[in-house]
């Protein structure tokens, strides 16, 4: 066959023109009709997540409880010292429990205390917006009046008729705006209704990977070393522990963080006689779990909010959060997180930019721990290429001089001069 292939020159040029050919018409057809291809193609894999979404709800609820089943699994086993397999499974079943009673009753005292609560705030808001937007055109009615009146002696005749009808709240606060809100509402519930079935089924998965962990593990080690070399199945182990240290350090530390500072903030606001105590304290715990962008969204609709009971109060709110977030990033936070992901500033806001205009909020809160682990691992490439090469390059302290000051680089042995 190597004869005849050798013999043949032309019989192969011309395979490999027809398969050129081939090729490209198939590139044409492709790139010509995108418009029904890469819907068809999204359709498609909408179509794969849908059905294994109940399995991929079980293993993030798995992935999830896993820290607080090892939490009550080490006080069980130190309480009851079991000496046999079927004691150990026991423990592990009774732990798992004890986890899904702790989530289960927490979210039943939830909507049990908390959730109506703040129906009741939203029902209150909603019922009071059309006086708020009365009282708030009649102020703007009233400021436009007071400019008018302050620019008509200048020599040239400004109209703002047009700057305050765009402002005019009757536009946005009026009974389509308010129906706009509810339809969207109802929307995003029926959304949530819909995916309760991929969720249940999602908790059952996640009851028996727990159970069963360790063989999940082992048989994901297993196909690692089977597909990959010993060198590079250790290195992607590595990496995905490491990883999963970060995650956890993050998601963990950053939970108790805004709990808390969603706690200080509804003692604040109720102390500050706010009605929208519950709604607001809500909104700025869950939005802080997202980093650096999180306590600005937080603060932003709780002023607005207030605003419409009053511009005092709504400055008095905005103090109160300010030196609240400042509380939380120089005293709370650094006590509870330290330095779980170990990013600078900028790492940290690029990735979350890119992660919400990627996936949203839950975009926003992954990015960091998700370029946490990329970069630590493009610092450890790079420093096995540079030492391959033999170059070494000084750190730069906080007190770094000029450049005009710095030391040349090292290659091996030898300074540059």
């Amino acid at each position: 066959m190597k004869n005849f292939w050798k013999n043949n020159s032309y019989l192969k040029v011309s395979l490999y023109a027809i398969m050129v050919i081939v090729v490209s018409i198939l590139f044409y057809r492709i790139s010509s009709n995108t418009d029904n291809i890469a819907p068809s193609i999204l359709a498609f894999f909408k179509g794969i997540i849908s059905i294994i979404a109940p399995i991929l709800y079980g293993l993030l609820i798995a992935y999830l409880f896993n820290p607080i089943m090892i939490f009550f699994e080490n006080y069980f086993i130190k309480w009851f010292k079991p000496s046999t397999v079927n004691q150990k499974k026991a423990i592990r079943s009774i732990s798992i429990v004890a986890v899904y009673i702790c989530i289960i009753g927490t979210v039943i005292l939830m909507f049990r205390y908390l959730v109506p609560q703040i129906t009741e705030n939203i029902k209150d808001l909603s019922a009071a917006l059309p006086d708020y937007a009365n009282n708030l055109e009649e102020k703007i009615n009233a400021l436009e009046k007071s400019v008018n009146q302050s620019i008509s002696g200048l020599p040239y005749q400004l109209d703002t008729s047009q700057v305050f009808t765009m402002i005019d709240p009757a536009k946005y606060l009026n009974t389509d705006f308010l129906g706009n809100i509810v339809s969207n509402l109802m929307g995003q519930a029926m959304s949530i209704v819909s995916s309760l079935f991929n969720w249940v089924m999602g908790l059952v998965i996640a009851f028996y990977v727990l159970m069963q962990k360790e063989s999940f593990s082992y048989g994901t080690k297993r196909l690692c070393y089977t597909l990959l070399s010993r060198q590079k199945a250790d290195k992607l182990i590595a990496v995905f522990s490491e990883g999963h240290e970060i995650f956890i350090k993050f998601f963990v530390g950053k939970f108790i963080d805004s709990f808390i500072i969603g706690a200080i903030c509804f003692v604040g606001l109720s102390i500050l006689d706010n009605p929208y105590a519950i709604l607001l304290s809500f909104i700025v715990g869950v939005l802080n779990m997202i980093p650096y962008f999180g306590p600005l969204l937080g603060a932003i609709p709780a002023v607005i909010i207030t605003l419409f009971t009053g511009f005092m109060p709504a400055v008095v709110v905005g103090i109160f959060i300010f030196l609240l977030q400042q509380f939380d990033g120089l005293v709370l936070g650094p006590k509870i997180l330290g330095d779980s992901i170990g990013l600078s500033p900028f790492w940290i806001i690029s990735g979350i930019l890119i992660g919400g205009a990627l996936w949203g909020p839950l975009g926003m809160f992954f990015a960091s721990p998700i370029i946490a682990v990329l970069l630590k691992n493009l610092n450890r490439y790079m420093d096995r290429v540079l030492s391959q090469k033999d170059v070494h390059l000084d750190p730069i302290p906080v007190d770094a001089p000029l450049p005009s000051e710095k030391k040349p680089v090292k290659v091996g042995k030898n300074k540059t001069k």
